[in-house]
């Protein structure tokens, strides 16, 4: 039997038994309908917490055709003669069966949120055990950087590439665990652009080092309305997954501008010369799935902290050959005079 079915006439036998006995009772105890229908309800909303929707509203039935045949004139008789009583048996139906499903969604709410605070808690838990060891790897690379000779400084830089790379992932999880357990309330300012990608810069000098990053924003460019330590995870993930797809040498090229369709908006860009995004169809739409599993966590949390930031990560392929991950976020009511327009790039070789 399917196991939808089998649940279905478990719950009718549940619900059946539970209203004969009530019913029994009530026969037994000459209770008046009023009295019969509130005990009714009750059990009513019993069943729907313990067994869901299917036995809330299985014992909504039941019970209506119990009080009908058993409490309401004429007695022993499906028929009702008084209008006001075909009122209460509608009422007490309709009412039972919203009050069961009220009942079952605060349920499969108190469940997601049981779901969410362990998962965030096992997030957390893992995330702190691979910090530990992190850090003690990257002393362990700065020693022996200080005593390796220069044919072993390319495997030292790749070394330590992988390690900030699972170091900027944990550091991201984090951030979006924090932000879906509501531990983390996005404080936003006005942001500038030009002031955003400095810092990017900043904290992707192990990328710096193996390719240039160049930097542009037009200067009508308006500030971003962010909370700039969640958009500098968001851009830190695409940046190195940029980097990741991008061949030696190839720049990375960080835009920003004003959303060319709407103006309440600013559009950040990733642009790497990469393989660029599969298509699907003849039409060059990109296989977004895909995509996401190339790429890996990085996108996955680029797209989460951005729907904190009431913005979204969305993938094209570029002009030319490669992708660009474009981050539209929202821009800030006041926008700043002059622009920031600004223009540059890292050597690899600058430490």
């Amino acid at each position: 039997m399917h196991p939808r079915i089998l649940r279905l006439a478990r719950d009718l036998v549940l619900a059946g038994a539970a209203i004969a006995a009530a019913t029994a009772a009530g026969v037994l105890l000459r209770v008046n309908p009023t009295t019969f229908a509130l005990v009714l309800f009750t059990l009513v909303l019993v069943l729907a917490a313990w067994r869901g929707v299917s036995g809330g509203i299985l014992a909504s039935l039941l019970a209506t055709a119990c009080l009908n045949f058993f409490f309401l004139p004429p007695l022993h008789k499906w028929h009702v003669e008084d209008p006001e009583n075909w009122v209460a048996l509608g009422c007490f139906l309709v009412t039972s069966i919203l009050a069961s499903r009220i009942v079952t969604r605060a349920r499969h709410a108190e469940a997601l949120r049981e779901s969410d605070a362990l998962k965030t808690s096992l997030l957390r838990a893992v995330s702190h055990d691979l910090t530990t060891p992190l850090t003690a790897v990257a002393l362990q690379i700065g020693q022996l950087r200080r005593r390796a000779g220069p044919d072993l400084e390319p495997s030292i830089d790749a070394l330590e590439m992988e390690v900030g790379r699972l170091r900027w992932r944990i550091d991201g999880l984090l951030a979006m665990a924090r932000v879906e357990a509501g531990a983390l309330k996005p404080s936003t300012e006005p942001t500038p652009p030009a002031d955003l990608f400095r810092a990017v810069r900043e904290n992707l000098s192990l990328i710096a080092r193996a390719r240039p990053i160049v930097v542009r924003v037009e200067p009508d460019c308006p500030d971003l309305d962010i909370d700039p330590t969640l958009a500098l995870e968001i851009l830190v993930n695409l940046v190195e997954n940029a980097h990741q797809s991008s061949p030696a040498g190839e720049p990375v090229t960080l835009h920003a501008q004003r959303h060319p369709a709407e103006p309440r908006l600013v559009r950040l860009e990733i642009l790497d010369r990469g393989p660029g995004i599969p298509v699907l169809s003849p039409e060059n739409k990109p296989d977004i799935p895909s995509e996401v599993g190339r790429r890996g966590l990085g996108l996955e949390i680029a797209q989460g902290l951005a729907r904190a930031l009431r913005g979204t990560v969305t993938l094209a392929n570029r002009e030319g050959g490669g992708a660009v991950a474009q981050v539209d976020l929202p821009a800030a009511a006041m926008e700043a005079t002059g622009g920031h327009d600004q223009e540059g790039t890292i050597d690899p070789g600058r430490r």
